[in-house]
């Protein structure tokens, strides 16, 4: 996919999208030549679906919507508090983190028959859930232990595994997408590094840094993972192998980014960013670090960004008018769209395929 770099000011509503999806299309100033053609290739349609958090009907539950805001679901409606969603490798479930209680464990939605399984019935709290790259299992961290360690079950609730334990807490598992490896964050060292885990138990040590190092990514061939180095309360988006080979990093300098989210290609990491001209979505190519930035004036992306299936589009929570609301961003065009509009916080969005 060609992209372009593209960033400016917001020149007024182009158009409605369904009940409540706004079309925002900046002007766009491109910052490197490109050829026209004479026909100019339709970019196709959103598929799939978005599910988010939301507490428009009081409580903070799970909802979905199309990707133009006109159909808009609630798939939970407990009384406690769910959040963290994370969508299967197929697409058909959402693990989730629920809390009564001041108490988090973690359950499993099928989207289409509205079935909730629960994973963890601890009383000390559960979150973080990844899925293994067939969708049967779940990674999870847990403070059952006395300080968080690194957990393992059968996406059913069956056959829970402890597989880290050190005194210093381990957190922040994410299965890789290909194969039964496990990165995840450690304070063993004295401060926050990458390790990696298999489900036999075994642990190598990716990263060293003397700086903490965060928020780890797979890249979808699982041949890299890209994180965050802090330095000081800023941080650079860098890449290590799988193998702890050829770290480096993308940005040239720390800043505000966000965790860094992989293209469906493995070709680009996009991370909410602070601008020049205020905050908007960077996008690196992974190969030679060169970057493209959307920007609409007066919305700032918050959280983490997501990418569409397709890789076309970006979907992200933003503060609007004392509300938190899901815009979406067309990469190529840099065109945004208002998907969510209601007086709630809404956010955490993930895409599903279904």
């Amino acid at each position: 996919m060609s992209l372009i770099s593209a960033c400016g000011s917001t020149n007024g509503l182009s158009g409605a999208a369904g009940l409540d999806g706004e079309t925002i299309t900046p002007s766009v100033e491109a910052t490197e030549t490109v050829t026209a053609t004479s026909t100019a290739t339709p970019i196709p349609l959103p598929t799939g679906h978005i599910v988010f958090v939301s507490d428009r009907d009081g409580a903070s539950n799970l909802y979905m919507t199309s990707p133009d805001g006109v159909e808009q679901t609630r798939l939970t409606t407990s009384n406690s508090k769910d959040t963290d969603p994370q969508v299967s490798p197929d697409g058909k479930k959402v693990a989730f983190v629920s809390t009564v209680d001041n108490n988090m464990d973690i359950y499993v939605l099928d989207i289409s028959s509205r079935q909730i399984t629960r994973v963890t019935d601890a009383l000390e709290k559960d979150s973080a859930p990844s899925w293994s790259p067939d969708g049967r299992r779940l990674a999870f961290e847990s403070f059952r232990d006395g300080n968080f360690e690194i957990y393992i079950a059968n996406a059913d609730g069956s056959n829970t595994i402890r597989l880290t334990d050190d005194p210093a807490g381990d957190s922040n598992p994410v299965w890789s997408p290909v194969a039964d490896e496990i990165v995840f964050v450690s304070n063993r060292f004295g401060n926050a590094d990458l390790l990696i885990l298999t489900p036999n138990g075994s642990v190598s040590t990716l990263t060293t840094n003397v700086a903490p190092d965060t928020s780890p990514a797979w890249s979808p061939n699982g041949t890299m993972i890209a994180f965050k180095k802090y330095s000081d309360k800023i941080a650079d988006v860098c890449l290590i192998g799988r193998d702890g080979l050829n770290q480096h990093c993308l940005t040239t300098a720390p800043s505000e980014y966000s965790t860094p989210v992989w293209s469906p290609n493995g070709l680009s990491l996009a991370v909410n960013a602070k601008q020049a001209a205020g905050y908007g979505v960077d996008i690196f190519n992974v190969a030679d670090g060169s970057v493209v930035q959307l920007y609409s004036e007066g919305i700032q992306p918050l959280g983490a960004p997501i990418w569409s299936p397709d890789g076309l589009r970006i979907v992200f929570q933003a503060q609007t008018g004392g509300d938190m609301e899901l815009y979406m961003a067309t990469v190529m065009t840099n065109e945004f769209l208002r998907i969510t509009s209601t007086p709630a916080f809404e956010d955490e969005p993930v895409w599903t395929s279904q």
